[in-house]
């Protein structure tokens, strides 16, 4: 890939400890935000308002894959159903990779849980397949390599 070229992949993956806990077909999204503050100020000429950076939100990360048997998600989910907010948060890295099966870009999340798992509609006989999506909340989210 040469200097500049908009990333495509074929694969993501979240990853804890180096072991691959869950791999994703679409990467809805990734969100940051820093919420703007107003500020005022003042001159013996003119008043000014402007706007601050304030708050920063958790960074989400919002990923979607074909239903499997694999437990690892449930289970890190479950853990933050039950209350076990210490264990539950983890540092994790999301990996995409690209068509040739090679990483194209990482970011590591720092205190990480999945905060929503949402399981599709699916209907009996159906040959569709049943989708699973999952919102993860970041405290800290940074882009480490491509």
């Amino acid at each position: 890939m040469a200097n500049g070229d908009p990333i495509t992949a074929a694969r993501f993956s979240i990853t804890i400890d180096g072991y691959e806990i869950a791999a994703f077909s679409e990467l809805q999204g990734i969100t940051t935000e820093v919420k703007p503050v107003e500020h005022l100020e003042s001159s013996d000429k003119e008043v000014i308002l402007k706007k601050l950076p304030g708050k920063t939100e958790p960074a989400t990360v919002v990923l979607k894959r074909g239903k499997s048997d694999h437990m690892a998600l449930w289970a890190w989910h479950e853990s933050v159903l039950n209350g076990d907010i210490i264990n539950a948060r983890k540092s994790c890295s999301l990996v995409m990779y690209g068509p040739d099966g090679k990483p194209v870009a990482r970011y590591h999340l720092e205190h990480a849980w999945p905060s929503k798992l949402e399981i599709g509609a699916l209907k009996a006989g159906s040959s569709e397949v049943l989708m699973e999506t999952v919102t993860i909340v970041s405290e800290r989210i940074q882009r480490v390599s491509a």
